[in-house]
């Protein structure tokens, strides 16, 4: 709705009998071009107080104009320029917020001839979809976020006006507001990488609050969920409901869920498809990682006991995606949430799946630094298990079968010995340390929780195995290494997983000596 100014401006102009010199035909176009901020101060005037149908007619040309501009290649940009008037003060997006903001003060004023509402619209509604999705790439977050709240503004008095219109047919309604639904859903698409409201964090810190030590929430977000929340106003003026947006999801479809909780557990699968493909593309991101941790924390904390299982339809294929972001997106907070969600899917995951998964996540050398998150992943899987009064492939001889050749030995095997043994500087720089210190601390943990050695990993072989594959060869690297001169000149980064890997060495053969010492 036009501001308390622009009120009393229009009631001055039209008290004085200036609205005919404002000449919309002739003006629109030149103040889009003027740089002067009076430019900007009087063109919401000309909206609501000229003629709205030379308002529309107006504002129409200039958008095809900008549409014109936008397609041109360098060559023809210069013979459109010849015709038009230079359009160079402000950017595209900016110009395409202030036509937005015309059509929203000049339809409600629209009266109807020959032509029905929707086949008002729809010229008008359509070429600004066009442009939308021709300009959104080049908006910045300001710019992004100003089109989205024009948008919404243009929806809602349209809206308003197709209710007003007399003797409306019922099909018409609906045209219209198909046709202002689609706008919408084509606004918030091709601006949706403006709106950056760290709706992640905050779902992220909602739901895990133990892990939030001070809030990781980007500053200015709250502007961009001011904006999505318009556009959700403007969604429920249309009388959406959750079905109609989930009948053909869009990038828009996420977006709007990622501001409200999913009604049911199944919900997830009527989004599904398109909630794989913006991962796959970065597009939502944020918005589709939010509504994957909401969903999970629902699940979680809901009463029923046991926690459902996921299908395995909607778990391979998000484990297959997020690991990629886990491990190298360059957001480190991103990384932590994907992270995150790959925990919780896999504690909703049944047990030979989860197997299956980890063993992947943790023998996959082409993303190593979710290969040693993923070890974390087992030592979680192998916790919940032993804290468990029921079987499970985790407590099973299977669990050694699957993870024995993975974990309990060096990447490669003959890493520490042989003619290609590594040397200490290419040791220090790669993942591998990093990785054994996580292997050692899960064999701690499995010697000392797995009493009753339902993995059989106290057995008298699989010491020696372990001892023969990964403990002797590391412990005598290590104390090569530890003798070399240039370790104590390094940086602490650089001998600190060394100083790790010796603690954890250390404290396995106490461990392992207690379990051989004769019971007193």
């Amino acid at each position: 709705m036009p501001n308390q100014s622009i009120l009393f401006r229009k009631y001055t102009i039209s008290k004085s009998g200036c609205s005919d010199l404002l000449d919309p035909l002739n003006s629109i176009s030149l103040l889009l071009s003027c740089d002067d901020p009076a430019a900007g101060d009087l063109l919401p005037l000309i909206g609501e107080c000229c003629s709205a149908k030379e308002v529309v007619i107006a504002v129409q040309e200039a958008v095809e104009r900008l549409e014109v501009s936008l397609n041109a290649d360098d060559d023809g940009f210069e013979e459109v320029e010849q015709k038009v008037p230079q359009q160079a003060a402000s950017s595209p997006v900016v110009r395409l917020s202030i036509l937005t903001g015309l059509y929203a003060a000049s339809i409600p004023k629209l009266k109807l001839r020959k032509k029905t509402a929707p086949d008002t619209l729809r010229p008008l509604l359509t070429e600004l979809e066009t442009v939308n999705l021709m300009a959104g790439s080049t908006a910045s977050t300001e710019e992004g976020r100003a089109l989205i709240s024009a948008t919404a503004s243009l929806v809602k008095r349209a809206a308003q006006w197709v209710k007003g219109v007399p003797e409306a047919r019922e099909e018409d309604v609906l045209g219209c507001t198909q046709l202002m639904k689609n706008l919408l859903d084509q606004t918030l698409t091709a601006y949706a990488h403006c709106i950056r409201s760290s709706v992640v964090q905050r779902t992220f810190e909602h739901c895990f609050p133990r892990l939030t030590i001070k809030t990781s929430v980007g500053a200015g977000s709250e502007e961009g969920e001011k904006v999505v929340l318009e556009a959700l106003d403007a969604y429920t003026f249309l009388g959406c409901t959750f079905k109609e947006l989930t009948s053909a999801p869009t990038t828009a479809t996420l977006v709007v869920l990622a501001y409200g909780f999913l009604n049911s557990n199944n919900d997830l699968a009527l989004i599904f498809p398109i909630l794989i493909s913006s991962i796959q593309t970065n597009s939502a991101l944020d918005e589709c990682l939010s509504i994957l941790l909401k969903f999970l924390h629902r699940i979680r904390a809901s009463s029923v006991s046991p926690p459902p299982t996921l299908s395995p339809e909607i778990v391979t294929p998000l484990c297959t995606i997020l690991p990629t972001i886990a491990s190298a997106h360059p957001d480190p907070l991103v990384r932590h949430q994907a992270f995150r969600i790959i925990s919780s899917l896999l504690t909703l995951t049944q047990p030979d799946l989860r197997i299956q998964l980890l063993a992947d996540l943790t023998g996959d050398s082409q993303l190593p630094q979710m290969r040693v998150a993923a070890v974390g992943l087992v030592k979680e899987a192998m916790i919940e298990s032993l804290s468990s009064t029921k079987p499970n492939l985790f407590t099973s001889p299977l669990f050694l079968r699957v993870f024995g050749s993975i974990l309990f030995r060096p990447s490669p095997p003959d890493l520490f010995s042989g003619s290609k043994q590594i040397s200490l500087s290419s040791f220090q720089e790669s993942s591998e340390p990093q990785r054994l210190v996580e292997c050692l601390a899960l064999y701690y943990v499995l010697l000392q929780r797995d009493h009753q050695n339902l993995t059989g990993i106290r057995d008298t072989d699989v010491l020696s195995s372990v001892e023969s594959s990964l403990l002797e060869p590391l412990r005598s690297i290590l104390a090569k290494w530890m003798r070399h001169p240039s370790v104590f000149g390094s940086h602490m980064h650089a001998i600190m997983p060394l100083v790790s890997l010796q603690m954890g060495l250390e404290r396995l053969d106490a461990a392992i000596a207690q379990l051989r010492s004769p019971r007193t």
